[in-house]
């Protein structure tokens, strides 16, 4: 047991490591898109070197949590669009209110 803890610490410390290397390189790079790119193609086959150990009873779990980020990005971009539009008919309710108290007062 005390041998997989030491593993699974080699691993965290490796990537964690890794993944510092990749990001000052990618930040110090001339070309940053290239550099993004490169590290993107890296992660990947890093993720996939391990998922093909993953047995295909897990598989499914596997799919939710790489999916997790993309339907964050797409609830939240919808959110945004749900309060921008309920901003929009709160403005155009106010203005239209102020109009219709701020009419021209008539001389007697």
């Amino acid at each position: 047991m005390q041998e997989l803890l030491n593993s699974m610490i080699r691993l965290s410390a490796a990537m964690t490591v890794f993944g510092m290397q990749q990001l000052q390189n990618t930040v110090g790079s001339v070309d940053t898109k290239d550099s993004v790119d490169k590290l993107r193609e890296v992660i990947d086959a890093m993720a996939d070197a391990l998922s093909a150990k993953i047995d295909k009873s897990r598989r499914p779990t596997l799919e939710r949590l790489s999916n997790l980020p993309q339907d964050i990005v797409k609830r939240s971009v919808d959110s945004t669009r749900e309060v921008v539009k309920d901003t929009s008919e709160i403005v155009k309710s106010t203005s239209d209110w102020i109009a219709g108290t701020a009419k021209p007062a008539t001389a007697h």
